[in-house]
């Protein structure tokens, strides 16, 4: 009841996850009045399963129709049965202006809180998580490292990246140089550090569709899009010739997930950045800020790489919608 009560005082993503927390915190029980999953602890008491039965319901997509066993504790049993692990990759930059947001990043921790305690809280561990960043102070990268390898921080130097790459785009370089970097890494997801919250452990998707990557995907279409239309017009030549080819009502998907195993995710980290650096883009000829990461990852993977696409539930939840539901890898807000 206390963990409800200063949940509803904080944000709605904050009150989400100390939600998910909680019945993280408790072992599987019984399902008990208005279908609402309670989960329960061997002894737990009256007032507390009471307590527990007032928490928000899941999603209805977590209670399958005919009854079994809901999806979300469908992943959570994987969770603890499978032996894969995943390394994600993120990055918290503040050196360059972000052409998005319309200033600078500040480097401090409330930028990346929340996915940093979702990688702590992943159930079965197996998770590491390396955090990209140019100036982040000392008493972070130290006081917030872990000694299990599970959370890691590697400084990068900008200075010899493209200085016409907005932050959103440089930093697919960066996943580039990290993934060849390391062989072992089998699973990889390069996600948003912001607005990205991990719930389970995607490496069992990747085990069970090795030929797919998992990506992001918003609610509205690529196309017709004025947003989508003025990227594909600032990049020009065959990025513009491509997208005015497309068919209206394709899926828009979204550059904050992507991941699945090394050499997919290489091949479309590699193509991304073929994109990004072009030499041919028409912002770039004039010497514009290149901010077109969203325009090409949908050039990428809606085409020559889409037929490899998965994207949507149960991959990640309905992006800036604020769901409150466990039966996702990711929330995407």
């Amino acid at each position: 009841a206390y963990i409800r009560t200063k949940a509803n005082s904080l944000h709605t993503g904050v009150a989400m996850l100390a939600i998910t927390q909680l019945r993280r915190a408790v072992l599987v029980g019984a399902c008990v009045g208005g279908g609402v999953w309670v989960p329960q602890v061997g002894g737990v008491d009256a007032q507390t399963g009471a307590a527990l039965a007032q928490l928000p319901p899941e999603h209805p997509h977590t209670q399958p129709p005919g009854g079994g066993l809901p999806l979300d504790l469908q992943l959570l049993t994987e969770d603890r049965r499978s032996t894969c692990s995943t390394v994600f990759l993120t990055t918290v930059l503040g050196s360059r202006h972000d052409p998005m947001r319309g200033g600078y990043t500040k480097p401090d921790f409330a930028y990346f809180e929340r996915y940093y305690r979702s990688i702590l809280t992943i159930p079965g561990g197996r998770a590491r998580a390396v955090i990209l960043h140019d100036m982040l102070p000392e008493n972070i990268t130290s006081g917030f490292t872990t000694g299990d390898g599970a959370v890691s921080f590697v400084k990068v130097n900008l200075s010899s990246i493209d200085r016409l790459l907005g932050l959103n785009d440089l930093r697919y370089l960066l996943f580039e140089e990290q993934v060849r970097q390391h062989p072992e890494w089998e699973t990889v997801f390069a996600t948003d550090g912001q607005d990205v919250v991990v719930l389970h452990n995607p490496c069992v998707l990747a085990e069970r569709q090795p030929d797919k990557v998992f990506v992001g995907s918003q609610q509205d279409s690529m196309k017709p899009r004025w947003w989508f239309n003025e990227s594909f017009h600032a990049m020009g030549g065959k990025y513009l010739e491509w997208y005015e080819a497309q068919p209206d009502g394709k899926t828009k998907l979204s550059a904050g997930i992507m991941g699945g195993k090394r050499d997919l995710v290489l091949k479309g980290l590699a193509q991304l950045n073929a994109a990004l650096m072009d030499p041919e883009l028409e912002l770039r000829k004039k010497g514009h800020t290149v901010a077109v990461n969203m325009a090409a990852f949908n050039y990428v993977f809606h085409g020559d790489m889409e037929q490899n696409v998965v994207t949507g539930h149960p991959v990640h939840s309905k992006w800036n919608e604020w769901e409150n539901r466990t039966d996702v890898y990711f929330w995407h807000h």
